[in-house]
């Protein structure tokens, strides 16, 4: 499936005064061109709004969000984005059979569209000490159809590509890193190789250990090795039993500190990677590309992520 019509009212510059804007959308690529300021932004937010994206950034709506037709002073209390999505799959038709709306079109087969309508309201406080933005996302054209739960929005969230201006430090390593986030999704990362669980430390041959395996191998190498053990019976028998009681001896040990949570034991792993250009496929050097080419590589990035998702739905 695919969007095939974007309605928006009141939301920034766009659709205000009793206008909506319309965008018709056709399958595969489209490309939005105008000058500066005339909304080309507010058009691809409104569907980040009304979809949410699946990177980990929160989009937080603001009273400058609403339509003003004076410039400030005055604002419209309401935003209403309305999506519509055609050429739906049979499997897609099932998992939204009860959001559909069919229309006769120029055949006498009925056709089946999906209709998403995000509404935004902006409501203060009965002292007006603050103002709060609920949103609710409904079905159906006119907007009265029933809500779409978390599960059935999760299968609509979108891929956004944001205008990048440094493209390497997007893919870098660091917390909560993007390449973390998309790698984590991947079934290679995730299904392939034995946990260090499952193998004998002794006889184990590292080649065959899962990404995980390889860091909780390398835990289990560092708390194990020679320095630490001496260092750590140094200060117990030195320093730490001469502090202690008689019948109260204290021993410590030296430990990796990592949390028990496999998944997250191997989010922080994969935080550490980062993705570069190189000159050849089997090699170490790097590339000097410009930010064309990194951008490249950050969509490609993005697609490795679309590639393995066998749930979501690739629409945009």
């Amino acid at each position: 499936m695919y969007i095939s019509e974007v309605w928006v009212e009141n939301f920034r510059c766009l659709g205000g005064e009793g206008n909506p804007f319309m965008l018709p959308l056709n399958p595969g690529l489209t490309t939005l061109v105008g000058e500066n300021d005339s909304g080309k932004t507010a058009a691809i937010d409104a569907i980040r709004y009304a979809l949410g994206t699946r990177d980990q950034e929160w989009l937080r709506l603001t009273e400058s969000d609403f339509y003003s037709p004076d410039g400030g002073n005055t604002r419209a209390t309401q935003i209403r984005i309305r999506l519509r999505f055609d050429n739906l799959s049979r499997r897609e038709r099932a998992s939204f059979v009860e959001h559909l709306s069919y229309e006769m079109g120029e055949t006498e087969k009925p056709n089946t569209a999906l209709y998403l309508n995000w509404i935004a309201s902006m409501r203060s406080t009965h002292s007006n000490a603050r103002t709060f933005f609920p949103t609710e996302v409904r079905s159906g054209k006119d907007g009265k159809g029933p809500v779409l739960d978390g599960l059935a929005r999760e299968l609509l969230k979108t891929t956004y590509l944001r205008p990048l201006r440094d493209a390497e430090k997007a893919l870098a390593s660091g917390r909560s890193s993007r390449l973390s986030q998309v790698l984590l999704q991947t079934p290679e990362i995730t299904e392939s190789g034995q946990s260090f669980e499952e193998v004998n430390p002794e006889t184990l041959n590292p080649k065959t250990l899962s990404v995980l395996g390889v860091g909780d191998y390398t835990t289990y190498l560092l708390e194990n090795r020679e320095g630490i053990e001496k260092t750590k019976d140094r200060l117990n028998t030195e320093y730490l039993r001469p502090l202690s009681f008689q019948n109260d001896i204290l021993n410590s040990r030296i430990s990796v500190s990592t949390p028990g949570n496999s998944d997250f034991r191997l989010r922080r792993l994969l935080e550490k990677l980062e993705l570069s250009l190189t000159e050849q496929m089997d090699s170490n050097f790097g590339d000097k590309r410009g930010l064309g080419s990194h951008n490249l590589l950050f969509m490609a990035c993005e697609l490795l992520l679309l590639g393995s998702d066998a749930e979501g739905y690739r629409y945009c």
